[in-house]
């Protein structure tokens, strides 16, 4: 009840204050059912879905199609000369950046990443905003490397899939900046003005529904691949049970993790006790490869600051 009063005051301010009199939008399916188009999927993102498709693929074909893209060749060269992997030589081309630096799957999953990102506009700035959204992503994307490594190699989820779920499961923060900008600055505000409250609790209640579903809303009408999308629609929930759920039980937890230094949107969210165990994971070590993330952190966010820019 106390929670849910802290809601209400801090909606029923904001709005006052911060809105000019806008109502709360307490619930934006009406306005989502609405919307005639998305942003199309780019073009880029379109024939690195037909590559992976393609049991002929090679660092050649793939360069070929990033290199259609100046921006995404940018990015990606941008990437792999990075202090994030610790390359000491001079990469000039796509083609270098695979073979040398970052590998043909790896490359493969973050074109497919960026292109898909790009056409989503948001604010850079607060808690949802693009630097955050960035930072949690390549935060997420080795975080969960490292915590699937020490799981059983039964139950460990697939690399392929690791990558790209870390990447874009908060996917839906953008797309609501790009969207619904009101909305964004709005649940930005909400979230200042609640800062022990759980973000995912907060824009449930502020507009009746959140961003994994938005962010799943996207990744169908995109036609992404079902893992993806499962995870995205999924990941704050730990006891879904779908044909992903040790990917999305892995991801939750990550997010937990990650929420514990303030990255992401998990910082108040609760992690059941069982969490760990249900992923084969002893806590204490997960919470030492956490620590070691503390190094890389100064790095990241200088990559998330470039991306951003």
């Amino acid at each position: 009840m106390m929670e849910s009063n802290l809601i209400n005051w801090a909606l029923d301010n904001i709005g006052d204050r911060r809105r000019n009199g806008l109502i709360p939008p307490r619930d934006m399916r009406e306005t989502i059912a609405q919307i005639k188009a998305l942003p199309p999927l780019p073009g880029s993102a379109l024939r690195i879905l037909n590559l992976i498709a393609d049991p002929s693929a090679d660092a050649a074909k793939l360069a070929e199609i990033i290199e259609l893209d100046p921006l995404l060749t940018a990015q990606i060269i941008r990437w792999a000369s990075s202090s994030l992997y610790g390359y000491r030589g001079q990469i000039t081309t796509v083609h270098d950046a695979i073979t040398r630096v970052l590998g043909f799957d790896f490359v493969l999953d973050l074109a497919l990443g960026l292109a898909v990102l790009a056409p989503l506009k948001s604010p850079k700035e607060g808690q949802i905003g693009t630097r955050m959204f960035w930072v949690h992503a390549l935060a997420s994307t080795r975080l969960m490397a490292k915590l699937s490594a020490a799981m059983p190699l039964a139950t460990r989820p697939q690399s392929q899939a690791l990558f790209l779920v870390g990447l874009m499961h908060n996917i839906g923060f953008p797309l609501l900046g790009h969207r619904f900008l009101d909305e964004f600055n709005y649940l930005n505000e909400l979230i200042k003005a609640n800062p022990s409250l759980a973000i995912f609790n907060l824009e449930t209640f502020a507009f009746g529904l959140n961003h994994a579903e938005i962010g799943a809303w996207l990744m169908n009408v995109w036609s992404m691949p079902r893992t993806i999308a499962d995870v995205v629609y999924h990941h704050h929930n730990p006891y879904y049970r779908g044909e992903n759920h040790q990917l999305n039980l892995l991801t939750f937890y990550s997010d937990c993790l990650l929420g514990r230094l303030g990255i992401g949107d998990a910082a108040n969210q609760v992690c059941p006790d069982e969490v760990p165990e249900m992923l084969g994971l002893d806590e204490a070590a997960c919470l030492e490869i956490l620590d070691s993330q503390n190094d890389d952190l100064a790095k990241i966010q200088a990559t998330a600051e470039q991306l951003t820019d």
